[in-house]
């Protein structure tokens, strides 16, 4: 099995914690943000986040 790239990974938990601040920040102030579901994109109020990463 192939590891992954170290930056590669730092990457992704920074993109994952951005995700999450903007999420929440929608959530605060009743923002819809796009999200792919079903083979299109939909606009919704982000639900409260409680995994942890």
């Amino acid at each position: 099995m192939k590891k992954h790239n170290k930056y590669a990974v730092i990457g992704l938990k920074a993109l994952k914690r951005a995700a999450i601040k903007v999420a929440d920040d929608a959530r605060k102030n009743n923002y819809k943000i796009p999200i792919w579901r079903n083979g299109r994109i939909e606009h919704v109020i982000p639900e409260i986040f409680t995994e942890h990463l």
